[in-house]
């Protein structure tokens, strides 16, 4: 099934030391912006041809209106498709509305460098209530790059959600790929929470945003004892990277600096978690109310 995990049983292999991998904080209008992607791209890739992978934002290609939405395969991943084979690189080129009848999800194509689609991740949680009228997705989504590493991929909202993360860690993945679209005050929140992933996963965190005027920028990228590799401003950057897999390896198998090893502890760990048990409610959580808009002058 194609939007399962890739690969279904881990198995240690010889990895390559380094990868290298380029976020594009695009600075763009809302929608209508493949071509700009594309050319993008092609410029980054004159500019840098040793890059293995280019990660974009969030709906930066075709913007925030759900009536874009288009079947997958359709013609804006194709497009993508042969920008990534031309280059022969790894592409994720941000998420777009995916049109399933009159179903629509927020999903991100992972393309490889042959220029084939190896998986697709719709958004596990959509931005409610701001993003109603999306359906949710069901899959951890994760895929291998042979030789390299085991990838994660997350979209904006998600990691809101620290479970998501850690069940592509149980899963095996290394590298956490994040197309985001964050546009308000929260991003600050957000680059903390990009750092905690990485270090209680022990993982790579690629968090790409859109520039100013769309998004806010600060796409950060942590290593895997939550230090920041880098943290862009608020404009257009390219961001590319080596990252290091053999010292993701160590820090695994001996804690950041030989200091913890969550993912070993969690592993043997006996406990359970009540939360996670079918049928068993919160009434503290009950207690919230219904998701839905806030209204002007509640709560005064």
């Amino acid at each position: 099934m194609l939007f399962a995990a890739t690969v279904r049983s881990y198995e240690r292999k010889t990895y390559m030391t380094t990868f290298a991998i380029a976020g594009l904080q695009l600075k763009a209008p809302n929608g209508g912006n493949v071509d700009l992607m594309v050319t993008e791209i092609d410029a980054m890739m004159r500019r840098f041809p040793w890059l293995d992978m280019v990660v974009c934002p969030e709906l930066a290609a075709n913007g925030t209106d759900k009536a874009t939405a288009e079947p997958m395969p359709g013609p804006t991943e194709q497009r993508f498709q042969e920008v990534a084979k031309r280059h022969s690189i790894w592409l994720l080129p941000g998420s777009m509305f995916e049109a399933v009848g009159e179903i629509v999800y927020n999903t991100c194509p992972v393309i490889s460098p042959e220029g084939v689609v190896v998986t697709r991740h719709r958004k596990l949680f959509p931005y409610c209530p701001y993003e109603n009228g999306v359906t949710s997705g069901d899959q951890h989504t994760v895929f291998d790059v042979p030789g390299v590493a085991r990838f994660g991929v997350s979209i904006c909202y998600d990691m809101w959600f620290p479970e998501t993360v850690r069940a592509l860690a149980w899963q095996g993945a290394e590298i956490i790929l994040h197309p985001t679209l964050t546009s308000g005050i929260d991003r600050d929140a957000e680059m903390a929470m990009v750092r905690a992933h990485a270090a209680q996963n022990q993982c790579y965190f690629f968090s790409v945003n859109l520039a100013d005027d769309v998004g806010v920028g600060g796409s950060l990228v942590a290593g895997p004892g939550g230090e920041v590799i880098y943290q862009a401003e608020k404009g257009r950057e390219i961001i590319p990277l080596k990252l290091d897999i053999d010292y993701l390896h160590d820090v695994r198998r001996n804690g950041w600096h030989n200091l913890g090893q969550p993912l070993k502890s969690f592993r043997d760990s006996q406990l359970t978690f009540p939360q996670y048990e079918e049928g068993h409610d919160s009434e503290a959580l009950k207690a919230l109310g219904e998701l839905r808009m806030p209204v002007r002058g509640e709560g005064r």
